[in-house]
């Protein structure tokens, strides 16, 4: 168990006296995974809240036919909080896309900081409106959108995640298919016909945006 805190700009460590900071050390535990490891099996009984210290996921859906991509989860984000409240089983799969380091927080520890700390609890209730209301607002608006327009869109997506014009796509070309809501096909397509008009360079995986303007206002007319 690591009793060292990450130093993150903001998280919602910064809510936390310092009493409850030693709480919720002396709760959890840090476990890293490897890249393509499962952090969470969709099913699995959610026991702990987990929060995403360093590293990328992803979040997928699974039936029996196929995988769907919902989302991909940054560094200093919670993975899965509103299923840990409200259902108490995770109704979705996530990933590590990188070499990442998740905290395991006992959940009745969180809801004991919850109930005692007004701050945490608006801050976590925020938290969870904010991710409800954006991963809806993207289906809505990526099922909007002409396969160029919407491949332009997760890239944009993609860059702010990486914090970066250069980066290693995370998804495979089925799976970007899948969140874009059109055929591998067209979504391929796409790549080549961006690649094609220099707004971006593809080597495999690794991709570079050339020229940001065009690939936004593709994103946003496309």
């Amino acid at each position: 168990m690591a009793n060292k805190l990450p130093l993150p700009v903001k998280t919602w460590y910064s809510y936390l006296t310092p009493l409850q900071h030693q709480q919720v050390m002396e709760h959890s535990s840090l476990v890293h995974f490897r890249k393509n490891e499962t952090i969470i099996k969709q099913g699995f009984v959610a026991g702990h809240i987990l929060y995403l210290e360093e590293g990328m996921a992803k979040l997928s859906v699974e039936d029996k036919e196929r995988s769907t991509v919902l989302k991909i989860v940054a560094p200093g984000s919670f993975i899965g909080l509103m299923c840990s409240f409200v259902k108490r089983t995770f109704d979705f799969t996530a990933e590590a896309i990188q070499p990442s380091t998740v905290r395991l927080v006992d959940r009745s520890i969180f809801e004991g900081l919850i109930h005692e700390n007004g701050d945490l609890a608006v801050a976590t209730v925020h938290k969870m409106s904010i991710d409800t209301s954006k991963m809806v607002h993207d289906l809505v608006h990526l099922s909007h959108k002409n396969a160029e327009g919407a491949v332009c869109t997760i890239l944009q997506q993609l860059s702010g995640i990486f914090d970066s014009m250069a980066f290693q796509i995370p998804l495979s070309r089925v799976e970007l298919a899948n969140i874009a809501g059109y055929s591998k096909e067209s979504v391929i397509n796409s790549l080549s016909a961006l690649q094609k008009d220099k707004i971006i360079e593809l080597s495999g995986k690794n991709l570079r945006i050339l020229d940001m303007k065009r690939l936004e206002m593709i994103a946003r007319h496309g």
